[in-house]
């Protein structure tokens, strides 16, 4: 068997985007106040596992609304943390705000990763492998074009409206999929004239996972013209799990999750192809 320890390197920019495809995730989760008087110090463990990005996992502790739980002595950036994959072991190496990364693993389809440390003098083990690529993944349009809305123009009609642009791919075995979209511009202009003191809208959204072969995407959901990237992932059941167990604007990461055990949160893979569409102005 072969030992790695690797060294610590930035995350690719596309990690930030499985972040948002999860959700605004509570990565210190509360435990509520009946909880307090059972509290134990179990950790939350937060991974997503995909091809062309750096593993990484972040283990974080629970915050109780009582000041009088007591805590482990373990330290969250002192974690002896191994990672076996094929005939591999792999030391991740702890870079702050407990995470610990293992670049220059490289992921595959079908590739199965195992987690393994000591916290609370119980062992955290968690599994999971990573799915297969999307499959025959189109686009019905490759470019939609909208009005500038303004005080002057007010709101389109729905009749004034292209129609909703139909995403479709393989699913022959209804696994999970779930898609977002990300404006690829540094500074798009927004559809929706907005006022000085308004907030921009977000550059990304996002759909629900789904086990159709399908998802529409209605104009009305677009925020700026420009570029947009579409990337649908294919996810495993126990993210869909989390995502429905939850409200679709967050996680909460103390649900009991069947890829971990002794630990709390997800540890899971998963797998992307990407598409592209232009919103240009009409």
């Amino acid at each position: 068997m072969t030992t790695i320890t690797p060294h610590p390197s930035n995350t690719k920019p596309i990690t930030r985007l499985i972040i948002i495809a999860a959700g605004a995730l509570l990565l210190f989760a509360s435990c509520n106040k009946e909880e307090n008087s059972n509290f134990t110090d179990t950790p939350i463990v937060e991974a997503y596992l995909l091809p062309g990005t750096d593993l990484t996992v972040r283990v974080s502790r629970q915050v109780p609304f009582s000041t009088s739980v007591t805590y482990s002595a373990d330290e969250i950036d002192q974690i002896w943390m191994e990672l076996n994959y094929g005939d591999n072991t792999v030391i991740m190496t702890p870079s702050g705000d407990g995470i610990y990364t293992a670049p220059g693993i490289s992921m595959a389809e079908g590739d199965t990763f195992s987690l393994k440390f000591d916290f609370n003098e119980k062992t955290v083990k968690a599994f999971t492998y990573i799915p297969s690529k999307p499959d025959s993944m189109t686009q019905s349009v490759t470019k939609i074009y909208l009005s500038k809305i303004d005080s002057t123009s007010g709101f389109p009609g729905m009749g004034e409206m292209p129609e909703p642009v139909e995403i479709s791919w393989s699913n022959p075995d209804n696994s999970y999929y779930l898609i977002i979209i990300e404006n690829t511009s540094t500074d798009p202009e927004p559809i929706r004239e907005l006022d000085d003191d308004e907030d921009r809208p977000a550059f990304v959204f996002r759909k629900a996972p789904t086990s159709n072969n399908r998802e529409s995407l209605r104009p009305m959901e677009f925020e700026y013209f420009g570029l947009h990237r579409i990337i649908l992932f294919h996810v495993l059941p126990d993210y869909a799990a989390l995502y429905e167990q939850n409200s679709s604007s967050s996680l909460n990461l103390t649900n009991p999750s069947t890829s971990i055990s002794n630990g709390y949160g997800i540890f899971t893979g998963l797998s992307s192809d990407t598409l592209y569409l232009e919103v240009k102005k009409n």
